[in-house]
């Protein structure tokens, strides 16, 4: 099986880089580091074999190319399939919202 090549643009990289801060703030940075390397494997791992096997995101719509999602732990994954390359475009994660 065909391997897709996966790439985090830049507006994912920021998705992730902002998440591990808050990490480093609430959880230490051993532990954000850990949950950054987790996540950048899991969504290689899945959307390098089978991307076209995740649904429409509710965006699709919004865009004219086609956007799907992934979910990975409580973190949302948007991208697209050009070719033999996934382009991660954004993550983001589920609000906490607290009373």
């Amino acid at each position: 099986m065909k391997r897709y090549v996966v790439v985090f643009e830049e507006s994912a990289q920021t998705d992730v880089r902002d998440s591990y801060d808050w990490g480093c703030r609430v959880w230490g940075k051993r532990q954000a580091q850990q949950w950054a390397r987790q996540l950048r494997s899991a969504v290689i791992e899945q959307l390098g074999i089978v991307p076209n096997g995740f649904p429409l995101a509710p965006e699709d719509s919004e865009f004219s190319e086609e956007i799907r999602q992934m979910t990975a732990g409580r973190y949302r994954v948007l991208f697209t399939i050009k070719g033999r390359k996934v382009h991660v475009l954004h993550v983001r994660g589920a609000s906490v919202q607290t009373k």
